[in-house]
């Protein structure tokens, strides 16, 4: 049975419905997809929220998605072909966006419970839960002995998953511990103690050279007094979501979100509608470039399934100058003055090259960054060569091999505008984007 089936057979909420519903939806997208959309823009017809395109929901439960760095392929976790216990299933989209038949993910699946799937951001890991051999024993009430479902990792060698280790004890105990998110060296996790699941909360732990730190609860208001479940970041880890039971949902499991500031977490609000619903919500991965995200919805009071959320498709204004000319310059690629930190509202632009890369996966590309006329000459050369590595470091992260990427700084010696005023030199700062070889 699910944490949630046993959580909600105890904790069935009224639905309250007082939310800036639409406000809150926007909000959540506004930030998953770094500005890109406006309340002036869009309408709530447009944000689209359904069940899964494809044959991946079924009459049982569908839980835990997790997708590829270039949303093409889905994990999750069922009993679809097992009644006996969860395994990981995958399918892989096509050239027309149609899910293929899901199959099991084999190399890292046994003849236990096997859930949670997570892939990390660069495709290179993948986190799970499972209570296998090897794991945990716990020494129940009535005196038996229960196995503990523990945290396990597997590495990607290329053409399939390596045979999953255990995460070190510590992470591990004799508690359960499910639903695991990593971004950069943090890793979030859900744990409660054996059978007890209305206690559930979530935790956090750090790789620190080559090392977990001591596991920590996330504080209050993540966890309160009511169980929360399933956290994750958002890619540029300045938002958490989670699911909880708490008072005030629409339903028993509501999906919630929080704003990260340095150790806080403020502003914690529930989604709205159409996100949550009269059911039970839990479960949300998104994929910021592809403009869409994923989450599980309880169908009719029965089984989750997994559904999605999404806008309409624009054009991809800097994808079509690539395919006209095999280059492009961008002067809305934004970085912090005299520094190659770049700004959030870079975002959008970057998010958009990286879509094109993740959609042509032969294309290599060279970054080249400029600078305006003002300013010493050498330092100059420098910053220019570091915005430009600053770039490729932020596309790797979304995934794109760092062998596909070069980059170069020709600092001031190529201006658009030979001229200082502030105009020409706002066009004049920009990066450049060369396709190589297709």
């Amino acid at each position: 049975m699910l944490l949630l089936d046993i959580l909600l057979c105890k904790c069935k909420l009224n639905p309250f419905r007082n939310f800036r519903s639409f406000t809150l939806a926007l909000y959540l997208l506004n930030f998953i997809f770094a500005g890109s959309i406006s309340a002036d823009d869009i309408s709530t017809n447009q944000i689209q929220v359904g069940p899964i395109q494809g044959p991946i929901n079924s009459e049982f439960q569908e839980f835990g998605p997790s997708l590829s760095p270039d949303a093409k392929t889905l994990y999750f976790y069922s009993k679809r072909s097992n009644r006996s216990y969860t395994e990981i299933f995958r399918s892989t989209k096509d050239k027309n966006d149609n899910w293929s038949f899901p199959s099991e993910v084999t190399e890292v699946n046994s003849d236990f419970d096997d859930q949670s799937p997570f892939v990390s951001r660069d495709g290179k890991i993948m986190l799970l839960s499972s209570n296998r051999d090897g794991s945990i024993e716990v020494q129940l009430e009535n005196g038996k002995i229960g196995i503990s479902r523990d945290l396990y990792i597997s590495e990607w060698n290329g053409k399939g998953w390596n045979q999953p280790e255990a995460l070190p004890l510590g992470i591990n105990t004799e508690e359960i511990e499910e639903n695991p998110h990593l971004l950069g060296d943090t890793l979030l996790f859900t744990r409660y103690p054996f059978g007890k699941p209305n206690l559930a909360k979530i935790y956090f732990t750090q790789l620190k050279n080559g090392n977990w730190t001591k596991v920590k609860p996330l504080p209050s208001p993540i966890n309160d007094n009511y169980a929360t479940i399933a956290a994750a970041f958002n890619d540029e880890g300045t938002i958490l979501f989670f699911s909880s039971n708490r008072p005030g949902g629409f339903g028993g499991f509501d999906l919630y979100m929080a704003k990260i500031q340095g150790e806080n977490f403020v502003d914690v609000e529930n989604l709205g509608q159409p996100i949550n619903s009269k059911e039970d919500e839990a479960y949300i991965v998104f994929q910021q470039v592809k403009k869409t995200f994923l989450f599980c919805r309880r169908v009719e009071g029965r089984s989750f399934d997994i559904y999605s959320a999404s806008l309409p498709k624009r054009e991809n204004v800097v994808q079509n100058k690539l395919e006209e000319s095999g280059r492009v310059s961008l002067d809305s690629i934004y970085f912090e003055r005299a520094s190659a930190q770049l700004k959030q509202d870079s975002v959008t632009t970057l998010d958009s090259l990286v879509d094109y890369l993740h959609e042509n996966p032969n294309i290599k590309m060279k970054i080249i960054g400029h600078t305006d006329l003002t300013g010493n000459f050498e330092d100059n050369m420098v910053l220019s060569k570091d915005r430009a590595k600053s770039v490729r470091d932020y596309l790797v992260r979304k995934g794109i091999d760092e062998r596909r990427l070069t980059t170069d700084g020709k600092g001031p010696t190529e201006p658009i505008f030979n001229a200082n005023d502030e105009e020409s030199s706002r066009k004049n700062r920009r990066t450049e984007f060369v396709i190589q070889s297709k």
